[in-house]
């Protein structure tokens, strides 16, 4: 992903047009946010070296389908010269980009509802020499739980290639730093990284969802050999010949697995097609043209299905997650909210994609930078 946007800028044009917008508004419950969309930061200060940076973060709402801001969120000093890599219960994984200076880091800064004065900032590994992972391109990340709910937590960092890597930055001291594992087949080149609590572990779902790896989140016994599983397929759809003219014009899906609330776990693949060079993307579904949502039931056993019942699955570059739509009136059950290929909501059961419809449209002229979900996050 690219580094962080910087736009830095204290004319009173933009400043006027910025306080235009929504500010932060709770809409679901009492208790948490609604799932968001983080997509774009606007940086204020005269250069990152002052120490008084601010940041307004841009948000999209799809319950209202309109925009939400956090305004003047300070920008820590660890977090300039990084790059957002991945996301997971709410906290963003930054790689530092400096030659001189390399780690990696966890924070809040992101988070809706975490500090705007004091983001909290924490270091993966101590500091050195750089492992493996800096010297690769890191696709996304998970973790066990967000370091609010608990300082023994483990990250996994997916690289791009044969290899992840595992942090534990509070554990026993022989536990703690960093670990690189390569799995034994060229499938897993674009897998992403989840995190399952029903089991304890991480899984990586191989290119074109044939195969599964899995390692245990107990840093313990994450050092022995990872596992791997093939899926079995079964009730696949009969499609027509249009409809495999539609896939065979997509690139190789992605996949991604997901874990309900209740514990279900779904494999999904993500088919769609190639941006002509040079185009830019807004808030149109574009290059999504078709999901498959297979149900995980017994012995790696993968059945095909367009009811997921009351469930919203959210896909994008981070972590993905599910809630149920009942507790966020205004999301569409049986759905799947996309960002990446594309930006939009899909019905699984009439198999169509569809745009989000934004409220505030010029709030939405410019590309998305960062197509990151953030699930519910506690008030």
């Amino acid at each position: 992903m690219s580094s962080l946007l910087l736009s830095l800028s204290s004319r009173p044009s933009l400043r006027k047009l910025s306080l235009r917008c929504h500010t932060l508004r709770m809409f679901s419950s009492s208790t948490t946010t609604n799932p968001y969309l983080m997509y774009r930061m606007t940086h204020y200060g005269s250069s990152f070296d002052d120490i008084d940076v601010s940041s307004d973060i841009h948000y999209f709402d799809p319950v209202k389908e309109d925009e939400v801001i956090v305004r003047g969120k300070a920008f820590p000093m660890e977090l300039r010269a990084t790059s957002l890599v991945g996301m997971s219960h709410g906290w963003g994984v930054y790689n530092v980009e400096s030659d001189e200076h390399k780690a990696l880091y966890v924070s809040d800064y992101c988070n809706p509802c975490g500090s705007k004065s004091n983001p909290k900032v924490i270091p993966l590994h101590p500091m050195g020499q750089p492992n493996i992972t800096q010297k690769r391109i890191i696709t996304n990340a998970a973790m066990t739980c967000s370091p609010d709910q608990r300082k023994d937590f483990v990250v996994a960092a997916n690289c791009l290639g044969l290899e992840i890597n595992f942090f534990r930055p509070c554990g026993k001291p022989e536990y703690s730093g960093s670990g690189g594992f390569k799995t034994q087949s060229h499938y897993f080149d674009l897998s992403k990284v989840m995190y399952s609590k029903r089991d304890d572990k991480f899984y990586t779902p191989s290119d074109g969802g044939h195969f599964l790896i899995s390692w245990d989140s107990c840093f313990e016994e994450i050092l022995t050999i990872p596992k791997m599983h093939e899926f079995r397929f079964c009730n696949l759809p009969e499609l027509t010949q249009s409809e495999w003219e539609l896939l065979d014009s997509c690139s190789p899906p992605t996949a991604h697995l997901v874990e309900s609330p209740s514990g279900q776990r779904f494999l999904i693949k993500w088919y769609a097609q190639n941006y002509k060079p040079g185009e830019k993307m807004t808030f149109l579904c574009r290059g999504t043209k078709r999901f498959m949502v297979f149900r995980e039931e017994e012995d790696m056993n993968m059945c095909y299905t367009e009811d997921i019942g009351d469930l919203c699955i959210f896909l994008g570059v981070s972590e993905p997650f599910c809630v149920k739509a009942i507790s966020f009136p205004g999301l569409n059950p049986n759905s799947i909210y996309f960002a990446g290929e594309g930006f939009g909501v899909y019905d699984i059961a009439t198999r169509k994609p569809r745009s989000f419809r934004p409220k505030s449209p010029s709030a939405f002229s410019k590309t998305p930078v960062f197509p990151l979900w953030i699930p519910p996050m506690p008030l």
